[in-house]
């Protein structure tokens, strides 16, 4: 695989959406045995569609609800994002993912990491619950990230 990507999305003043930036921040200090890049894309959807379009392999990280416990870690694959109920939008709610399957349908190579979060409002930092499991978070995401890639570790 080349040019391996994982992208971080989210919304840091906004408590638990931030998490994507906050997992790149931590992620990229271990190493790895393939050459990564580790991008904060935030929210900026045409920057993060410009990242995804150079990379052969992206793995996103990102805060997202699917009735779980909060700081529970899942995987999707990116080519089965539009079937996933939580990705319906309207106009008003333009969403990544949405604009990645129309675009780029037949080259989404990758998965999303979701993770459950625990509290989104106007606040800068995780919230108390998900800092309480950020080693274990942090520890499980780094270890999905691995075994997608096929690493060993």
């Amino acid at each position: 695989m080349k040019n391996i990507l994982i992208l971080g999305i989210g919304n840091q003043l906004m408590m638990d959406d931030g998490i994507g930036i906050y997992l790149i921040d931590e992620l990229k200090k271990f190493k790895y045995e393939r050459e990564l890049e580790f991008i904060a894309g935030e929210s900026d959807i045409n920057y993060c569609l410009a990242q995804i379009e150079r990379a052969s392999f992206v793995i996103i990280l990102d805060a997202m609800v699917a009735d779980k416990e909060p700081g529970e870690v899942y995987v999707y694959a990116l080519d089965t994002l539009h079937e996933q109920k939580m990705l319906d939008i309207s106009p008003h709610n333009l969403h990544l993912f949405e604009v990645m399957h129309h675009h780029q349908r037949n080259k989404l190579h990758g998965y999303l990491i979701g993770i459950e979060p625990s509290e989104v409002r106007f606040h800068i930092g995780l919230s108390e619950n998900i800092q309480t499991q950020w080693p274990v978070i942090i520890k499980e995401v780094k270890r999905k990230i691995e075994r997608l890639i096929g690493m060993k570790g």
